[in-house]
């Protein structure tokens, strides 16, 4: 019996298709690394690549309220089993100080590698440099889920809007469960540039 053949690759969408891919599925996957504690203090970190897809949502942000913009970064790390689906939204809950809420669920298919707690996320110009934290407060819900409420003081939310859209890339200093500690690193580049300042339009009081 033969093998049975691969399956093609899928074409790319072509006009008058019945039912053709909507925009944000065909972003380009900017570029992102994981840095994991390796060894005794003063070793190198290991490095495993990553890939992260930006894109522009609507979400029901509550029964009789209108459709809310949010900002999705998808970060993919295949090599190490762990995923991070990061999600910025404006605050519109008036009971909670915070101007802007960014949500962070990691999925880990490795124990090892289940998120026990984050520090504040970082921006940055260039992979190399040193990161800025934003002003806000990280809050764990519970392992691999954790809310960051960013200041809605008045120069805080000038300086963490500066830091979200002119840095390029995004620090996330991460705790396993096992106490190891790790940096995610990724990148705005064009596409999610683009998504933040659409989404920093929309949400213009």
């Amino acid at each position: 019996a033969q093998a049975p053949a691969p399956a093609p690759a899928p074409a790319a969408p072509q006009g008058g298709t019945a039912r053709p891919a909507p925009t944000p599925d065909l972003a380009v996957a900017q570029r992102g690394t994981l840095y994991e504690e390796n060894g005794p203090q003063g070793s190198a970190p290991k490095a495993t690549q990553a890939r992260v897809v930006w894109r522009l949502d609507a979400v029901n942000a509550g029964q009789g309220q209108p459709l809310q913009t949010v900002v999705r970064a998808t970060v993919d790390v295949p090599d190490a089993g762990l995923s991070l689906a990061m999600v910025l939204r404006r605050n519109t809950d008036a009971t909670l100080p915070a101007s802007h809420i960014i949500e962070l669920t990691f999925t880990s298919t490795d124990a090892n590698r289940t998120v026990r707690d984050v520090g504040l996320i970082q921006f940055k110009d260039d992979e190399s440099s040193r990161g800025s934290p934003v002003s806000g407060l990280p809050v764990p819900v519970r392992d691999n889920l954790f809310l960051i409420g960013l200041s809605n003081l008045k120069a805080d939310i000038e300086r963490n809007t500066d830091l979200l859209l002119k840095r390029n890339w995004i620090d996330l200093p991460i705790r396993y469960a096992n106490g190891n500690r790790a940096i995610l690193t990724f990148e705005k580049g064009n596409a999610g540039e683009k998504v933040l300042r659409e989404a920093f339009e929309q949400w213009q009081p």
